[in-house]
């Protein structure tokens, strides 16, 4: 059987090379980066007279975590 060149996998009618790490990475970042923006923005949508001022950080950490942990899920 053929050998890719690139990741040396079985070269088969539907191959593809897996991603390459730093690009795995970058989207995990990114991904974090919208949950917390996306989490802040809920707890501000939410709480309008900022009652929960110390909830900042727990919003944004929930939110990265979240996000990071349905993207992880829609791409195995």
């Amino acid at each position: 059987m053929a050998t890719c060149p690139r990741c040396k996998g079985h070269l088969n009618d539907g191959h593809r090379c897996p991603r390459r790490r730093i690009w795995v990475v970058a989207e995990i970042i990114a991904c974090g980066f919208a949950g917390g923006l996306a989490g802040l923005l809920l707890l501000a949508r939410f709480d309008p007279q900022s009652q929960a001022a110390d909830m900042d950080g727990t919003a944004i950490v929930v939110g990265a975590v979240v996000a990071i942990a349905i993207d992880r899920i829609i791409r195995s």
